[in-house]
């Protein structure tokens, strides 16, 4: 067997063994339910190589989602891959499809503005070389892959959301070149790499991601691109027959001016909660344009260790107020509420009050 041709599949291992970071988006969609995309990819090979050839190569990928809560996320992204190569050497590489499984898990970093992610996933791609007058090179890739990253949403003049995000990854990769005769290549190799992108918000169910990948021990670099769809995050909205909890606490804070207060249904013996860490709104662009006010009022359980969840809307205001202030109620921790001494989970309906004044 000629051993320059064991250089092709080494370089397809190189080129795949990394996982589409721009197809599992950061958006957050409702628990239970799924989202769908498409991507694409372009390798590009450095100018200068000791190997003896070059080629570039294309993928298309599809892209299911599913939430498991609003932090945690799985993917599954089937694809099929292209390669242009450029070399006087007599061979084929067949379209090679690829199978990437993966676990997305994001946080918000209080008080910095800052999230972070994890990112963790298993891949496999199979990819046939066809040798005139011999035998055709079977390859198989597999690979672990994890890192870490950061990202910060921002408001735009427009209704996007820009989400910046920088990652670091590690992988440890496995490469197994055969024929119907023997095995010719059996590897293991682990290399680390590093992702800039940016994720664009479109509209509540609507982002695009483009991002750009190098490796630390090579000049090779990955660009990517992402189209997401996937469900808004539902406003169940209440009937204004509804009883509504007795107002308890209705000071506002200095420091959050647009934050109203907390009311509960008052209970002997028991302490309301109380705000530990407070999240103020953004003001939607579409409600400033047609100068849209008003209070929103959410309805949440505080559980035992101070997290909103259950989150109600009983207002239907539009314009995206009602969303923001969802938003915010999500990235608030509190003090919950005490019976005994003991902590308890107490439902409780907030209020966000949205004045044009306040936004300057």
């Amino acid at each position: 067997m000629n051993k320059r041709m064991l250089i092709i599949p080494f370089f397809v291992l190189v080129m795949f063994s990394v996982s589409v970071s721009a197809q599992t988006g950061f958006y957050r969609s409702p628990v239970g339910k799924m989202g769908i995309g498409v991507g694409y990819q372009h390798y590009i090979p450095p100018t200068h190589t000791e190997a003896p050839f070059r080629f570039n190569a294309q993928t298309i990928l599809g892209n299911l989602d599913y939430t498991f809560n609003r932090d945690l996320k799985m993917s599954f992204l089937p694809g099929i891959s292209f390669f242009q190569p450029d070399t006087e050497i007599p061979y084929e590489i067949a379209p090679s499809p690829s199978i990437d499984i993966r676990f997305l898990n994001v946080n918000d970093m209080n008080m910095t503005g800052l999230q972070f992610f994890i990112l963790g996933g298993f891949r496999t791609q199979y990819t046939n070389i066809a040798r005139i007058s011999d035998l055709p090179l079977h390859s198989v890739n597999m690979n672990l892959r994890g890192g870490v990253g950061l990202l910060h949403t921002l408001e735009s003049g427009y209704t996007w959301r820009l989400k910046p995000f920088f990652g670091m990854f590690y992988t440890q990769a496995w490469n197994n070149v055969s024929t119907t005769e023997k095995i010719h290549v059996n590897t293991t190799h682990n290399f680390f790499t590093g992702e800039a992108g940016l994720e664009v918000e479109l509209s509540p169910t609507m982002s695009a991601m483009g991002s750009l990948e190098f490796s630390f021990q090579s000049a090779e670099l990955l660009y990517r691109f992402g189209l997401n769809f996937h469900q808004a995050a539902p406003l169940e909205i209440l009937n204004d027959r509804t009883r509504r909890p007795r107002r308890t606490d209705t000071s506002p804070s200095p420091l959050a001016t647009r934050l109203a207060g907390i009311d509960s249904e008052p209970e002997p013996g028991v302490t309301a909660p109380e705000y530990k860490f407070r999240v103020e709104p953004l003001y939607p662009v579409i409600a400033k344009n047609v100068k849209m006010e008003g209070e929103v009022r959410l309805e949440a359980t505080i559980n035992e260790q101070g997290i909103p969840s259950d989150i109600v809307a009983r207002t239907n205001l539009g314009f995206g107020l009602e969303e923001a202030a969802i938003e915010a109620l999500e990235k608030t921790t509190f003090y919950p509420a005490m019976k005994d001494g003991k902590r308890i989970s107490k439902r409780v309906t907030l209020r966000y009050r949205f004045t044009l004044r306040n936004t300057n």
